[in-house]
């Protein structure tokens, strides 16, 4: 296995010059995205070749193309992304918009911090990754179906939705545990979900 100053030192012999082998790494950045458009992770480095991402789709583009992506007073979480009819990929900037409640269904529960060994979910949310487990006690119980939505908030509101992370719930059952990585700048956020378990813990 060649060392990294190696892997330069041979580009640079193929290329000719350290400024064409700093070009050809910088001229490209891979994104990790979801199924519902959100921003995993972001590199020059071919991010296919990561199995941390294996499960998320990489889109290739040229540079100058995220550059939308580093707006000041904007987070990676704020934007999105849109394939078109052709899969070619586009970078949109998301909508907030205040929930309308129309059912008892709708109404979405905070999820406030507790005794973690009493719960039949538990999220919690670190720098890098938001983390959904089930206690074993539903585990056992007869699985259910769909999709369940988890709202990173602003601190107390739920109005401004920073981040929505969409889980499977027949996955969830199966792997017992799912996490989503994420570019949220501050995480002194509040975390809201429509209820459908009895009890909901955050750590």
């Amino acid at each position: 296995m060649t060392t990294p100053g190696e892997r330069l030192a041979q580009l640079k012999a193929e290329q000719g010059s350290l400024a064409k082998v700093v070009k050809s790494q910088t001229e490209h950045t891979y994104i990790a995205y979801d199924d519902i458009g959100n921003i995993h992770a972001k590199s020059n480095e071919d991010l296919t070749q990561d199995p941390k991402y294996a499960k998320l789709k990489i889109y290739k583009f040229n540079t100058k193309d995220v550059k939308i992506l580093e707006d000041k007073g904007k987070s990676v979480a704020q934007f999105s992304i849109e394939e078109d009819e052709h899969n070619v990929c586009h970078i949109k900037l998301k909508t907030f918009e205040t929930s309308t409640v129309k059912t008892e269904k709708e109404f979405l529960t905070q999820i406030l911090k507790g005794n973690s060994n009493s719960y039949d979910v538990k999220v919690s949310l670190n720098s890098k990754s938001f983390i959904v487990k089930l206690h074993s006690n539903v585990i056992s119980k007869p699985p259910k179906n769909g999709l369940v939505s988890f709202y990173i908030t602003e601190k107390n509101d739920p109005h401004f939705i920073i981040e929505t992370f969409t889980i499977n719930l027949a996955e969830l059952y199966k792997e017992k545990q799912i996490e989503k990585f994420h570019k949220i700048d501050n995480i002194d956020v509040s975390i809201y979900t429509t209820k459908i378990y009895d009890k909901y813990v955050r750590t």
